[in-house]
């Protein structure tokens, strides 16, 4: 007799998972992974708090919990709540990765990493009662012939109908505040691209987001993959960096392949600080024209500037605003430099002793939590506040929108950039409604 083992997987609530029209504005990929992982003794459900209440009383065997850091302290909530009512508690995600010590306090099992490898070996040891406290495979895993995400197991209707397929983990860059190179590795892991095609056949939506670190990381991968999204006539968001500019081929392909627009990393309008942070592939005199080139192609661009490195004045701000609207750079992300656990940037800023505190609910890259080198806390945030309001206003919306249709030229884009401009707006409200630095 097959005994059935009942797994409930859990995203936990944060603040910060915007409702844009009353739902969420996109679902995580993670969970419906993590489903899609386990063989059909396993009766699977999920639960992502940000839509849903969760049922403790639900009667389950396992649950695994997935979380980032700033839904960490809430993460650890359910966890502890589950485990007083006699319920095992698996958790993985990057901060348990980054911080297992601290994790395990709240857990029976932490996934170190990427589950592929490991999930089966954990589900096995749990039935035999014998759960280690920590599981990592030792070789980051291939990407072929990976198991369909379940996302038949989300509550779709609940979120905005932007489904999110990878075709690659990992990213070569390695810089000082990032937490991605730690936890997919420096090297990138490619799918194969027919099955990232098939994957998109069966999807219901002709909208696809991208989640890869760098989707032009291999530019020769993205030239094939592209080719092979023309049939499909989809529309597309992804990740990427000023590599791709840089080649007409790999640009007019993207563009072809039904690429809406491109989030890339500008990070700072301050060489110094490009070079403390390690990202070499940013050269601040090229912005300007990597940027023309782009919107030449009708490709919208969300533009990520990062405040707070020693290496900026309080100059940095008014030069970034008036950069963005020069530019007109489609929808701008103003984000605070946070220090993540397991970071260079982390490393560094506890040996000059410049944290301010590890509630991790507030490390979600709108509060200062580390004091800035050349102004302080408050000053940083007043200067903060100042920017946001100057490009997440409703009217300069506008206007960075009315003058993109001359090359977007698509109001089916231009509704696009609008609804994620608001989604970025709503974040700063949060961070202010919130108050705390």
């Amino acid at each position: 007799m097959v005994i059935i083992l009942k797994l409930e997987i859990i995203q936990p609530y944060h603040p910060t998972n915007v409702r844009l029209f009353g739902k969420m504005y996109m679902s995580s990929l993670t969970p419906p992974i993590l489903a899609g992982l386990n063989p059909p003794d396993i009766e699977v459900s999920i639960t992502d708090e940000n839509v849903e209440e969760i049922d403790f009383n639900k009667p389950v065997d396992l649950v695994c919990i997935t979380t980032l850091t700033p839904s960490a302290p809430r993460a650890y909530e359910i966890a502890d709540e589950f485990r007083a009512r006699g319920v095992k508690v698996a958790m993985g995600g990057v901060h348990p990765t980054l911080v297992p010590e601290e994790a395990i306090a709240h857990a029976d099992a932490i996934i170190l990493g990427e589950a592929e490898g490991v999930w089966q070996k954990m589900l096995d040891d749990f039935r035999r009662g014998s759960l280690q406290k920590f599981y990592r495979l030792e070789k980051k895993p291939d990407l072929t012939n990976l198991s369909r995400p379940r996302r038949d197991l989300m509550n779709e209707k609940a979120y905005v109908n932007v489904p999110k397929v990878e075709t690659s983990r990992g990213c070569p860059f390695n810089c000082s505040f990032c937490s991605t190179t730690t936890f997919f590795g420096n090297n990138i892991r490619y799918r194969p691209i027919q099955e990232v095609v098939q994957e998109i056949k069966d999807l219901k939506g002709r909208f696809v987001f991208f989640t890869d670190n760098n989707i032009v990381g291999n530019p020769k991968y993205a030239k094939e993959l592209f080719k092979a999204l023309i049939p499909l006539k989809i529309k597309w968001i992804s990740q990427g960096s000023l590599n791709l500019a840089k080649d007409w081929s790999l640009l007019k392909l993207a563009a072809s392949s039904g690429c809406v627009g491109m989030l890339i990393g500008f990070e700072s309008l301050v060489n110094e600080a490009i070079e403390a942070m390690g990202k070499k592939v940013n050269k601040i005199i090229e912005y300007a024209e990597a940027i023309r080139r782009i919107h030449s192609q009708g490709i919208g661009i969300i533009g990520c500037f990062v405040f707070g490195f020693d290496e900026e004045d309080p100059g940095v701000f008014k030069r970034t605003v008036n950069f963005i609207k020069r530019l007109n750079i489609e929808v701008p992300q103003l984000t605070v430099l946070t220090p993540y656990p397991g970071t260079a940037l982390r490393e560094k800023l506890e040996e000059t002793g410049r944290i301010l505190h590890n509630r991790w609910e507030k490390y979600d890259t709108t509060h200062v939590v580390f004091r800035p080198k050349l102004m302080s806390p408050e000053e940083f945030r007043a200067h903060y506040d100042w920017a946001c309001q100057k490009v997440y206003s409703y009217w300069a919306i506008f206007m960075r929108m009315l003058k993109s249709l001359r090359h977007l030229r698509s109001i089916y884009k231009f509704f696009v950039f609008w609804q994620i401009n608001v989604v970025y707006r709503r974040l700063y409200q949060i961070s202010l409604e919130d108050r705390h630095l």
